[in-house]
C-alpha cells in the first residue's frame, strides 16, 4: 500500500510541474480500452519507444498532456510480483538510473527527460511513463 501511494504521489508531481512558458493546458487524449500490447500502445504513443518493452497486460490507459509533458499510465491486472521485478531489471541495461529508496528510473536522451515509475501491490502493477522535452 505504501509503494502504491508513493506511485500516486510521483504521478501527481509529474502531472503538477510545468516549465516556464509551457503551455498550461491540461490535454486528456484517447487511449485503448480493453487489453492491449505494448505495440499497439507504442504506435498510438511513439514516445514510449525511449522505454524498455513491457512483456505484460495493458489495461485501463489514461494519457495526458501538459506542456511539453506527455504522460500514459496504466495497469496490469491479477498479476505476479515477478511480472514487476523483471519490468524493473531492464531499466539500468538500458541507460536509466534508479531514484534511492523507490522504484522511479530516470534517463536523458537528445534533451528529451524520460521518467518511469512503477508500483506493484495486491495483484496489482502500475506503472507510469513521462516524456519531457527540454
Amino acid at each position: 500500500m505504501k509503494k502504491f501511494f508513493l506511485f500516486i504521489c510521483a504521478t501527481l508531481m509529474f502531472f503538477g510541474c510545468g516549465k516556464e512558458g509551457a503551455g498550461d493546458e491540461l490535454i486528456i487524449g484517447p487511449a485503448p480500452t480493453g487489453k492491449v500490447t505494448w505495440a499497439t500502445i507504442v504506435k498510438t504513443y511513439p514516445f514510449l519507444d525511449g522505454f524498455p518493452v513491457f512483456d505484460g497486460e495493458v489495461e485501463n490507459c489514461q494519457y495526458k498532456e501538459l506542456g511539453s509533458m506527455k504522460t500514459l499510465t496504466f495497469f496490469d491486472y491479477k498479476c505476479d510480483k515477478s511480472v514487476s521485478t523483471t519490468y524493473y531489471a531492464k531499466f539500468i541495461p538500458a541507460g536509466f538510473t534508479k531514484s534511492e529508496g523507490s522504484e522511479i528510473y530516470r534517463k536523458t536522451v537528445d534533451k528529451k527527460n524520460y521518467i518511469f515509475s512503477g508500483s506493484y501491490g495486491g495483484g496489482s502493477f502500475g506503472l507510469s511513463f513521462s516524456v519531457d522535452s527540454e
